[in-house]
């Protein structure tokens, strides 16, 4: 159906201005004619956040649009980096026809430059060793590392660029009080969600910890992927063997282990975190996407239980 006019429009100074608009529709009653009518306007589709789709689903997509592709038809899959191959694994046909872009993260030289530019933007003179202790807690994120270098400005009460001497970062300045206090803000919101599991009418079982403290097994898994680092990417027998460590007895069994895994990703998911617990059960691996929750889980979670506070 085509619409079309030339309405009138009076401004405030009494002049008439008119526009023109066109407006097109078309009636789609299949999968098969929504793909031809995209192919024959050479419009490109995109499916943002095709991790969040279910194995069935995603096989589902991949098998209506194979046939649009192998004619000529453009998908873009926007995904976390670690379900890149998704696509293919859900329709091995498209292979030799999926290319993959993946968006590097920061490397610590990267992170190192935000640092530099800045502190000698305000002549703020630094050691390298705590530029590179800040590179490696940031998590390849930039956002935390611009944070760090603002903590110690207002630490230090550096407000402006010194036109007379520099500023000096003590050479002892210990950042490790500000990495905790960070955390709290960082990732405790989603932790708090994470480890509370799903509603249940169960009570669950606490598991005895080697601190002599007590946890249910999301509070147990949780910590256990801290003390891996914690890692983005962490294998299922890695998950295991820290919980075997982390527990003094009733160790989870794997149909436990992998429940529990399987209920951290959907909350994961419904609270909107990018995949903050991540777990692939084709690869055994889980992913720690979020890297404000993995900043938490290293500061609020393993460096307190390390230093017992």
């Amino acid at each position: 159906m085509l619409q079309g006019g030339v309405p009138m429009i009076l401004t405030a100074g009494g002049s008439l201005l008119s526009t023109n608009s066109t407006t097109e529709r078309r009636a789609v009653n299949s999968m098969t004619s929504a793909i031809a009518a995209m192919l024959a306007d050479k419009i490109v589709m995109v499916i943002d956040d095709f991790h969040y789709l279910g194995t069935e689903a995603r096989r589902e997509v991949m098998r209506n649009v194979k046939g649009a592709v192998f004619g000529g038809f453009k998908v873009v899959l926007l995904s976390v980096t670690h379900r890149a191959f998704d696509a293919i694994r859900a329709e091995s046909e498209l292979t030799g026809r999926f290319v993959t872009i993946k968006l590097p993260h920061w490397s610590l030289l990267d992170l190192e430059k935000i640092a530099a530019s800045g502190f000698e933007a305000l002549n703020v003179t630094y050691s390298a060793a705590l530029i590179e202790r800040l590179c490696r807690e940031a998590q390849e994120n930039p956002f935390l590392m611009q944070k760090f270098c603002w903590e110690i400005c207002f630490d230090l009460g550096i407000e402006k660029t010194s036109l007379l001497s520099p500023q000096k970062i003590p050479f002892d300045y210990n950042p490790e009080p500000m990495f905790e206090r960070l955390a709290e803000d960082a990732g405790l919101p989603i932790y708090q969600q994470l480890v509370a599991g799903p509603q249940s009418r169960k009570i669950r079982v606490k598991r005895p910890l080697n601190n002599g403290e007590e946890a249910d097994i999301y509070e147990a898994v949780l910590l256990a992927l801290a003390e891996t680092g914690p890692k983005s990417a962490i294998s299922y027998e890695e998950l295991r063997a820290a919980l075997s460590n982390l527990l003094t007895d009733m160790v989870p069994q794997k149909h436990e282990i992998t429940s529990a895994l399987k209920h951290l990703a959907v909350i994961s998911r419904k609270i909107g975190a990018e995949s903050a617990i991540d777990w692939d059960e084709e690869r055994r691996e889980i992913n720690v996407a979020d890297p404000y929750l993995r900043f938490y889980m290293r500061w609020k979670l393993r460096h307190t239980r390390t230093n017992g506070h």
